[in-house]
């Protein structure tokens, strides 16, 4: 299994990188460009390094904030289809928990979403059922389902499940 590509937590469910995942999109000095937090990968085609925590049923959302903060990032915003597309083959190497907690918040009282930085989303993967505005607080979050071919969700605070820390490279 090749060094920085997984999560000591989780399960790799392939002991090389699959075909999708090309050596173009990886670095080989991964150390010199991803935060020293242990298991972040770079991608040349977003020029950021992420990593996938596994599921943990003490964490929810502002932990999963706390945490990516912690290791020099923040949550993964995607705002591409092209970065959708991308993540879901990076995520399709690992055995991981159905939900998976990206960055995206909605107060009910309004209508746009928003990054946490306070700037609105403008690209969104909805599942067709969703936003289905079902209401357990007073504010939801951006997740993903596996079971659902990494369509989006809207999540609510107390959700458990896998996330995605992302730090760009300047």
């Amino acid at each position: 299994m090749s060094p920085g590509l997984v999560n000591s937590r989780l399960v790799h469910k392939k002991q090389t990188c699959p075909q999708v995942w090309s050596e173009a999109d990886m670095s080989t000095s991964l150390h010199a460009r991803c935060p020293d937090a242990a298991d972040y990968v770079f991608s040349k085609v977003f020029n950021s390094c992420y990593k996938v925590h596994s599921y943990d049923n003490t964490l929810v959302y502002d932990n999963y904030s706390q945490i990516c903060e912690l290791e020099g990032g923040e949550l993964m915003k995607i705002d591409s289809d092209e970065k959708q597309q991308h993540i879901v083959k990076f995520l399709g190497q690992f055995e991981i928990s159905d939900w998976i907690v990206i960055q995206g918040t909605h107060l009910i009282s309004e209508t746009p979403w928003r990054y946490n930085d306070g700037s609105v989303i403008s690209y969104f993967n909805w599942h067709p059922t969703q936003p289905d505005a079902s209401v357990f607080g007073l504010l939801e979050y951006l997740c993903m389902k596996k079971s659902e071919l990494y369509q989006w969700n809207d999540c609510w605070g107390t959700m458990k499940g896998a996330f995605l820390c992302e730090k760009e490279i300047e």
